[in-house]
């Protein structure tokens, strides 16, 4: 998957400057993005956007953090599905351990390079081709 083809992505991060960065990145690869800067705004534009993948940051502050947010998407059928992977800044075999007993796709590891990122979208919504 090389280009964005319409594919919608949710950016969640506290860390408004990331998320703008991120966020162009991907626009000028083709994809649509949405953009949150709080666990409780991602959740809301998840339930009304209905992203293809979010990209959500485990640790957030204040409010309620990326696995709290990943529990609450579960429990609703229009975002059940939707594939989540985790952000975070920390090299914690253990954390990493949990996220991947979670019901996420996997994480990326801050800082990233826009590389990175469409990289793990790719693996994440096209499996087969990875």
């Amino acid at each position: 998957m090389s280009e964005g083809n319409g594919i919608k992505v949710l950016l969640v991060d506290d860390d408004a400057n990331l998320v703008r960065s991120a966020g162009m990145y991907l626009r000028d690869a083709g994809y649509q993005v949405l953009e949150a800067n709080s666990g409780e705004e991602g959740f809301k534009l998840a339930k009304t956007g209905l992203p293809d993948i979010i990209i959500l940051d485990i640790e957030m502050a204040p409010g309620i953090d990326g696995p709290e947010v990943l529990g609450l998407l579960r429990q609703y059928p229009a975002t059940e599905k939707i594939p989540v992977v985790f952000l975070t800044a920390k090299v914690d075999l253990d954390a990493m351990e949990a996220t991947l007993d979670s019901e996420a796709q996997g994480y990326l590891l801050k800082p990233m390079s826009g590389g990175d990122l469409l990289d793990k979208i790719g693996d994440v919504l096209s499996p087969e081709e990875a």
